[in-house]
């Protein structure tokens, strides 16, 4: 076994390996990773006086902090050590110059045990692990009444977005835990919906500027407690607070995780500036965003741009605030009808102030490859930056949903069902994913899967309109084209600002020899376009069924110079059939540069 160091100083035992404080009575004491950061250092270099510049730069690197945040520090370790500024033991103020560690201390040496948890020891062996999958539930209220829904989604999202970055830890996305919200949440009803191993789940309840927080990890197969914990800390330091339940949590995991990255874990979890904000009112309005943003339909999404910005005027290094208005801006291409000229200048410039602030960020790395993939057809670029953000955190959605769905697009069908899958995986819930994914398994002739894929999305939502989309397909494959009418009609009704359905719809009428129908759903889409934008790619559908060649072509040629996202199905989606042979169709595979691929997916 290794022997790690232990430091002894007046009533405590400092153990960095395993990133604990005790007292002498064995009591722990809670200490935020940046707070037990700077004990450490000033309990290594004791009897050394520290300048201010040395502090700052030791636990802000890289970053531009103001005087406070040290005063801070030095006042947060003073409390938890019981330390007095006049008649100090501990940490001595040297005016001007900085402080100074003038306890003595003693190094101790242990050989190193499990963590101990704080209600009941696990069976857990290392030869025999449980899979290391977590979910972290929204947390409930203590008190019905006085209610922070905001919050007790926030407490999920955060602790989500620190635990995913932990080596060998998969963990659900915010997206599909949301769905468990509620005072009659069940946390291992939950664990089995998202087939996970592990659960977080725990109460808050806010009083002013006060928070008490009491969180656990539940084993789902056992069914008992591996730790919990309780916390009174005031709201601006609830980034403290979840910094040390999540060191906790992985710390208590670290032996279900592979060996090769588990070592230490515990004390790899950070905490979450590189991307994340210190500031509360900041961070309310990037969760109320968040939360605008979910549904895809035009009035959230604008009002999740909103709420993004002035995040950002409170906050201008809050990267994960562009990064997320970087997202609501890509959704409005589907969810509003939204013009691609419009929406990615603003989306480009928000990731790439996101990755100025954080240039590790997988979640802007991601929405990159989407502005790649989506915007500048650049497939190989768009495969590299996708692949560079897995590999900085392999627990990010939609890095593994564009892998996949470009891979689909470029005739790697296995490789590429397989990134389709894995999303899911990590946000079953997801509306889109299991929607997307059933679509692409429909293409690839699997239509048992499918119909399986689709059947769990209307399980969730029955009034998805991309669900009845996919519906229509399946319908088209069993030769049921008259249901398919029907699931379209449907689709159209509930598609909000959308196009898609309406033009779908007109091309199954058409091909019905329903003309008279089709043209009407070509002349409501042609009226609509004088007061907004409708993607080309619409109307060239509608024109191409109705046999008007030269129109469809047009309004393809209008699609490249618009940068229409839907021209990535080009290749060979069914609808432009008709158009295969004519040299202007080949002009612009060649623009997207797809000539050279054969037969793929065409998707939803």
């Amino acid at each position: 076994m290794a022997i790690s160091k232990r430091y002894a100083f007046g009533d405590f035992v400092l153990e960095p390996s395993r990133q604990r404080l005790r007292g002498r009575n064995e009591t722990p004491l809670t200490l935020s990773p940046r707070l037990f950061a700077a004990l450490q250092l000033f309990v290594e270099r004791a009897g050394v006086l520290l300048c201010k510049e040395e502090l700052v730069l030791a636990l802000w690197p890289g970053l531009v902090v103001e005087d406070n945040n040290l005063s801070q520090v030095i006042s947060g370790l003073r409390r938890a050590l019981g330390d007095d500024t006049r008649d100090s033991r501990y940490i001595q103020t040297v005016a001007r110059r900085g402080f100074r560690f003038i306890a003595e201390v003693t190094e101790l040496s242990a050989r190193e045990t499990s963590i101990t948890k704080t209600t009941l020891e696990l069976p857990i062996q290392h030869n025999a692990p449980l899979p290391a999958t977590l979910a972290v539930l929204p947390f409930v209220p203590l008190a019905t009444d006085g209610r922070d829904d905001l919050l007790e989604i926030g407490m999920a999202d955060s602790l989500i977005a620190r635990l995913s970055a932990v080596p060998g830890l998969v963990v659900r996305s915010v997206g599909s835990v949301r769905r468990f919200a509620g005072l009659d949440q069940d946390p291992l009803a939950a664990a089995r919906a998202l087939d996970v191993a592990w659960v977080v789940d725990g109460s808050l309840q806010r009083s002013g500027d006060q928070l008490r927080v009491t969180a656990r990890l539940l084993s789902a197969p056992a069914g008992v407690a591996a730790w919990s914990g309780s916390f009174d800390w005031t709201f601006t330091d609830v980034f403290d607070m979840q910094d040390v339940i999540s060191m906790q949590v992985a710390e208590v995991l670290r032996p279900t995780l592979d060996f090769r990255v588990a070592k230490g874990i515990g004390a790899n979890v950070q905490p979450n500036d590189a991307g994340g904000s210190r500031n509360a009112d900041a961070y309310q309005l990037y969760l109320a965003a968040r939360q605008h943003a979910q549904g895809i339909r035009a009035d959230g999404l604008r009002k999740s741009i909103e709420l993004y910005h002035k995040a950002l005027t409170i906050d201008p290094g809050y990267a994960m605030a562009y990064a997320g208005l970087g997202e609501t801006y890509r959704r409005m291409l589907f969810g509003a009808d939204r013009s691609p000229t419009e929406v990615f200048e603003p989306y480009r410039r928000a990731i790439l102030l996101a990755l100025e602030i954080a240039p590790e960020l997988a979640e802007a790395h991601a929405q990159l490859g989407w502005i790649h993939f989506w915007f500048d057809f650049d497939w190989p670029a768009a495969e590299r930056v996708f692949r560079h953000a897995l590999r900085i955190n392999p627990n990010v959605v939609g890095a593994h949903f564009g892998l996949g769905f470009l891979l689909l697009t470029l005739d790697r069908p296995e490789e590429g069902i397989a990134h389709i899958r894995w999303a899911r995986e990590l946000d079953p819930m997801s509306l889109i994913l299991n929607v997307m994914e059933a679509g692409f398994l429909l293409d690839m002739g699997r239509r048992d899967e499918a119909s399986a894929r689709l059947d769990r999305a209307f399980e969730i939502e029955p009034n998805f309109w991309v669900a009845h989309i996919v519906r229509a397909l399946l319908h088209l494959v069993d030769r049921e084209p008259e249901q398919a009418i029907v699931a379209l009609r449907r689709a159209d009704q509930l598609a909000d600002q959308s196009t898609q359905a309406a033009a779908l719809l007109g091309v199954q009428l058409a091909r019905l020899h329903k003309n008279g129908e089709a043209r009407e759903v070509l002349n409501r889409l042609l009226t609509l376009q004088q007061t907004r934008y409708v993607p080309p790619t619409s109307l060239a559908a509608v024109h191409a069924a109705l046999g008007e060649v030269a129109q469809a072509l047009d309004a393809l040629e209008r699609a490249w110079t618009a940068r229409d996202t839907r021209l990535v199905y080009l290749k060979d989606d069914t609808r432009w059939t008709g158009l295969r042979e004519q040299p202007r169709f080949a002009v612009l595979l060649r623009q997207m540069r797809l000539e050279g691929y054969g037969p793929g997916t065409s998707g939803p």
